[in-house]
């Protein structure tokens, strides 16, 4: 039996005291769990049955000598925040055992000093001494250990918020950063922030590591449906809308659908039917080609080289626009609306006003994609040039990058340019410095055009008319997470929002993938 320094008492004493209290313990913990203390009891312990008491499960770090048990390691060894640490008195005053000579015959005394200049007296009898040891006392070292087996939502939502110092731990963005780059060690953001103070990486690890665990578990998080009903040519555009509960759906038909994807269910064959809450037949003269929206307004582009402004969700058309020719992309933000056309040209509309507030031709070719932040905007066309301009002077291009291909879809995000092209391959360009500049190409495995791609702080998506779905990781170096391939003609576009991807298919069909009801985030 190991021996444990008590002032004032001797060996045996201890010995026998140690005894006694320990069947004390025992057989009130068992009085508990419906067992009697009177000694009847099979169960019960005997002080001839105790030999030695564990006093690992009670939280208790015994001071012994090293030389004796070779084995133990000496309290002084314990990292700070551990039992080895000096505890508050004042927080543990109701286990100090400076009591009678009658109260304290009936404890046992401990010295739980770490660094032996102290020692506190515990009493085995109170159920609080077994929670001594609280996470907030626990070395940083460990707590970031523990951190790495959760999830950052739950690490932001909650762990942070047990105290002021894990909230301070937890806010670090040294944290975040490490985090990141010990799961994904590419490089990360692929290009570095314009203004580092800015980027925020716990975000970005948040966003990260739901994507990730979306899509690398396709089969045990996410449902495929098909939508077709009503549908009677190729679906060039789809467009999600409020947070992805609702699906814009334009096709050559001249249709113009709208789905409530919360409708949509495993449990209910006919959902990929009733989802459709409107339709209507006649929404354009030509090929629905461009779908976009802002707050709750929605805009259909066309061959018909008419704009349409809609009213979500009742879907009343509230204004119309014309350009000269055919609407092939468009951005649309507060009171604006950008369009690339088949004529060449950039046209900017007020969706308040009637008649264009400006005409620009940049291409000798038509535009096939376009994007725009704050200060510039980026146009792809069919000559094989990216243009890079100030929204501000819209006389003067800025830049323009030629590429071996022509580029047919872009998404801007960050800073970063994400460009796919007509051979399939994937461009970076650097759109942060007021300049454009080729980062990298890229085969992320597309054998024909890239029709549409997606890029978020989480996630790097792309399609092709090779009928294939990628979503990668979004590095430098893009790193395939899973190649869907449930469509079965070419995919025209795709949408993003939320847990739900909508892909257009030249094969008169939309499917969707939607993350399941019970693995909601």
């Amino acid at each position: 039996m190991k021996k444990f320094e008590v002032v004032g008492e001797s060996s045996l004493e201890l010995e026998k005291k140690e005894t006694d209290s320990n069947v004390k313990y025992y057989n009130k913990k068992m009085a508990k769990s419906g067992v009697n203390e009177d000694g009847n009891s099979d169960v019960t312990l005997k002080n001839d049955e105790i030999t030695e008491l564990n006093l690992q499960q009670l939280n208790i770090i015994p001071h012994c000598n090293s030389k004796e048990d070779p084995q133990i390691n000496e309290p002084s060894a314990l990292p700070d925040g551990a039992l080895g640490k000096e505890v508050d008195s004042e927080r543990y005053d109701h286990l100090n055992c400076n009591e009678s000579d009658e109260s304290a015959s009936r404890r046992n005394h401990f010295n739980c000093c770490g660094n032996g200049s102290s020692a506190l007296n515990l009493d085995l009898e109170d159920d609080a001494f077994e929670s001594i040891v609280t996470l907030d006392l626990l070395p940083y070292e460990i707590i970031l250990h523990i951190a790495s087996y959760l999830d950052s939502k739950f690490i932001v939502s909650t762990l942070s918020k047990v105290c002021s110092s894990f909230s301070d731990l937890f806010n670090d963005v040294n944290f975040w950063k490490s985090r990141i780059r010990r799961r994904w060690p590419k490089e990360y953001p692929a290009l570095p922030a314009k203004d580092p103070e800015t980027f925020d990486w716990k975000e970005a690890c948040i966003k990260r590591e739901l994507e990730f665990c979306l899509w690398s578990n396709v089969a045990k998080k996410l449902d495929y449906f098909v939508f077709e009903h009503g549908l009677y040519g190729a679906v060039d555009t789809v467009h999600l809308v409020e947070n992805g509960n609702l699906l814009a759906v334009g096709s050559r038909d001249r249709y113009l659908n709208i789905l409530d994807v919360t409708k949509l269910t495993k449990e209910d064959e006919s959902s990929p039917v009733s989802c459709r809450i409107f339709c209507k037949d006649n929404a354009h003269d030509g090929w629905i080609w461009t779908i976009n929206s802002f707050d709750r307004t929605l805009s259909t582009g066309s061959w018909d080289t008419r704009i349409k402004f809609w009213d979500l969700p009742t879907m009343a058309q509230i204004h119309e626009a014309r350009a000269n020719s055919a609407i092939l992309c468009s951005h649309f933000e507060s009171n604006l609306y950008i369009a690339g056309s088949y004529d060449k040209n950039v046209y900017q509309f007020d969706p308040r006003l009637a008649g264009v507030l400006s005409k620009n031709c940049y291409h000798r070719k038509p535009i096939l994609c376009l994007v725009a932040n704050d200060n510039y905007i980026m146009t792809g066309s069919e000559d094989s040039t990216v243009a890079f301009y100030d929204r501000r002077h819209t006389a003067a291009v800025v830049k323009k990058q030629k590429l071996q291909q022509y580029p047919m879809s872009m998404s801007y995000d960050n800073g970063q340019l994400w460009v796919g092209d007509k051979g399939g391959s994937v461009h970076l360009l650097d759109a942060s410095s007021g300049d454009l500049k080729l980062v990298k190409t890229y085969n992320v495995g597309h054998a024909q055009k890239v029709t549409g791609i997606i890029h978020t702080p989480g996630v790097l998506i792309t399609c092709s008319t090779d009928k294939t779905v990628k979503v990668l990781e979004p590095n430098l170096d893009p790193g395939l997470i899973v190649n869907l391939t449930e469509m079965t003609s070419e995919v025209a576009e795709i949408s993003y929002r939320n847990g739900v991807l909508a892909c257009a298919s030249s094969g008169m069909c939309v499917g969707i993938y939607k993350r399941r009801e019970n693995d909601q985030q």
